[in-house]
């Protein structure tokens, strides 16, 4: 039968969910899905996950109506009954509620009026009404025992508290499937454990969830059963008794990775002290004038890789961009290869031999509407160039040898930046960067959205560097590859550096402890900073 749109939730006995069967996707002639099928049942958090370009972005927009029916091939069920959905708000009206890995809260608005938000737009100003809803949004949280204020601003909250409204304002209108997309992205260890004990409640009163991800353990730890898609197929599906790490990455990528991590390079005991940082005291760009770092000291070797660990907030990325010239530096010295310095910029950080890969590669590390060549050669426009006239033939070798160094996957080195996934973006932003060839390179979150296999390209390309003698400080708030990957991990806490851990002998847990100002520690041996 076909689900009338208008009568939301039809009854069925059917022991599943959601059903999307031989899903077909194209787009100007290239073949985006290709048959992709999935099977959620009632009741559990099913897994959704691949590399990025697998096509869950295009399934998903399928479901949410974006792609009206007749646009693509296959069907959809809902609680057993099949239907044809021509926009989102027919997504909804049969129990499909998607919340986007974007933020889309409205930030003058209180949590209560934004989770209401849909019945405010037929209320438009009637007094009464908006106050029994905001009271009914109110009972609402305390019913699901989401931790939310209804009465605060959401332009106050936190990443998260927002992330928690967006999945408030879903479960609002009483959906058969809750579909999280990417939730995690902007989130801290702990703020993602508070969410998965939410979804885990959400589970046990009886909610469908579609949990979409490019972390494997995230599906470990959350998900009853998991769908793997790739290159727009899909891959494998298993229940949660058939979970092996493994097997599920060989089914994203379609090869066996091997171990994720390499073997982090030796570090010789007599490797040159490249950089030398000594009581730095770092402004916060947020309260002009006063300090968010202070009494900042440590060394960095060539061929090293080091680590910075804390929580967010901690100060981590004002401390990589101070180095680089980006926020300002109140007092301290910066040694560069026995020559203080004092960072003034990024042409100026270049030309000392500083380079950073940046956290928001969209914001700051491309430019969107250029082409891979463009963006690669973006920071030696002088070395390609005879006089005044670019060479365009010098460009786009060194493109070419860029992409093919960095196994970027992409039809040509003229393909818009914008049409690569997440991962090969990342790469571009990398091969930006290094292309000046600087002895020191700070990568800030270098492995933030980009999929499984493109991290371990990113981690095997670190090791490679370090092993050239390039000195690396390395951002990252996934505490095991910042251990996996660092000779030393120096801990950021309480506006300085609490202490300097070693890579090789450190546990997440003494890592966590250390990053939260636990005073009492184990005996662990812990290198003076």
């Amino acid at each position: 039968m076909t689900v009338t749109l208008g009568t939301p939730h039809a009854h069925s006995t059917s022991d599943f969910a959601l059903e999307m069967d031989s899903i077909v996707k194209t787009f100007g002639g290239v073949q985006a899905l290709r048959g992709v099928s999935i099977q959620v049942r009632r009741g559990e958090v099913h897994g959704l996950i691949g590399q990025n370009g697998a096509g869950k972005s295009t399934l998903m927009k399928i479901l949410d109506g974006y792609y009206p029916a007749g646009s693509f091939g296959g069907s959809i069920k809902v609680a057993g009954n099949e239907v044809r959905l021509a926009s989102p708000r027919d997504a909804q009206a049969v129990g499909i509620a998607i919340v986007p890995q974007e933020t889309t809260v409205v930030e003058p608005l209180s949590v209560a009026e934004n989770i209401i938000l849909g019945e405010l737009a037929q209320q438009q100003t009637r007094l009464f009404a908006r106050n029994r809803s905001s009271e009914r949004a109110r009972a609402f949280l305390g019913e699901h025992h989401i931790p939310l204020d209804a009465d605060a601003k959401v332009a106050t909250l936190s990443m998260h508290k927002k992330q928690l409204v967006m999945i408030a304002r879903a479960l609002y209108t009483q959906p058969q499937v809750l579909v999280l997309d990417e939730p995690t992205s902007s989130l801290t260890s702990d703020e993602i454990e508070n969410l998965f004990a939410i979804v885990r409640g959400l589970r046990e009163e009886g909610l469908t969830c579609l949990f979409i991800t490019h972390k494997l353990d995230e599906i470990l730890s959350l998900c009853d059963r998991v769908t793997i898609l790739r290159d727009g197929q899909t891959a494998g599906e298993y229940a949660r008794a058939d979970f092996d790490a493994d097997r599920l990455i060989t089914d994203m990528i379609g090869r066996k990775l091997g171990d994720l991590y390499p073997p982090r390079p030796a570090l010789a005991d007599d490797a040159p002290e490249v950089l030398r940082v000594e009581g730095l005291a770092i402004e916060n760009p947020r309260m002009p004038g006063s300090e968010l770092l202070h009494d900042v000291s440590f060394t960095l070797h060539a061929g090293e890789i080091l680590g910075l660990g804390g929580l967010v907030g901690s100060g981590r990325s004002e401390l990589v961009t101070a180095l680089y010239g980006q926020t300002r530096i109140m007092r301290g010295t910066v040694t560069l290869e026995g020559k203080v310095i004092q960072p003034n910029g990024a042409k100026q950080a270049m030309a000392e031999g500083i380079g950073l890969v940046t956290e928001d590669r969209k914001a700051e590390g491309l430019l969107f509407n250029l082409n891979i060549r463009e963006n690669v050669t973006l920071n030696i426009l002088s070395g390609i160039s005879r006089g005044i006239l670019l060479d365009r033939g010098h460009e786009r070798q060194v493109a070419r040898d860029t992409v093919h160094d960095l196994s970027v996957a992409a039809p040509s080195t003229a393909t818009k930046v914008a049409n690569l996934s997440g991962g090969n973006q990342q790469k571009v932003v990398i091969g930006k960067v290094l292309l000046p060839k600087p002895r020191v390179l700070l990568l800030d979150e270098p492995t933030k959205g980009v999929d499984i296999a493109s991290k371990a390209d990113i981690y095997r390309l670190m090791t490679v560097l370090a092993k050239s003698g390039v000195a690396l400080i390395f951002i990252s708030s996934e505490f095991p590859e910042l251990l996996a990957l660092s000779h030393r991990v120096v801990v950021l806490a309480g506006g300085t550096v609490r202490e300097t851990l070693p890579g090789a002998s450190t546990s997440e847990n003494r890592l966590m402890r250390s990053a939260m100002r636990v005073d009492e520690l184990p005996d662990d041996a812990a290198e003076p900073a």
